[in-house]
């Protein structure tokens, strides 16, 4: 009995380790060799994508990243408002699409990537913001918690 409660800690221990290093250290990067910065009205906001239109007609659709970092950071995007963006801009099946650096409205400048294309949200080699779920120090003592870790002792390391 002993032997398989050993084996199935080790089979766990493992398996959590293989599952935090998804990012393979280098985190998750947007592509630096498109970044452009549009101007616009955004006309709409459906979390997790936003559209904004330029003053050509020109239609993208933002790629706002996970709903928990704008609520962490208190983001907020405004329909019918004008806003300057800078990110990586694709376009795929002649949707432009882009993933956004930084978002400036109404005098806010909201950051989400960093200058190599690193989001905010990604787990990225040393920068000590991880995603998915680690042991932190929350609210209510120590426990399991979801999203940015940088309280978390294995990220401080």
């Amino acid at each position: 009995m002993k032997t398989k409660l050993i084996s199935a800690v080790v089979i766990i221990l493992f398996a959590t380790v293989l599952w935090a290093q998804r990012n393979d250290n280098k985190g998750e990067r947007w592509d630096a060799d498109n970044v452009q910065t549009i101007t616009g009205i955004v006309t709409s906001v459906n979390h997790p994508i936003a559209i904004i239109k330029t003053d050509n007609g020109t239609e993208y659709q933002i790629h706002m990243g996970p709903y928990w970092f704008w609520n962490q950071n208190n983001y907020k995007l405004t329909v019918n408002t004008e806003a300057t963006i800078k990110g990586e801009v694709k376009t795929v099946n002649s949707v432009n699409e882009m993933y956004p650096w930084e978002i400036t409205q109404s005098g806010t400048t909201m950051k989400f990537a960093d200058e190599n294309g690193v989001p905010n949200w990604s787990g990225g080699k040393g920068n000590g913001r991880g995603k998915g779920n680690c042991w932190r120090n929350n609210n209510n003592g120590n426990g399991w918690g979801r999203g940015n870790c940088c309280n978390c002792p294995c990220r401080n390391k």
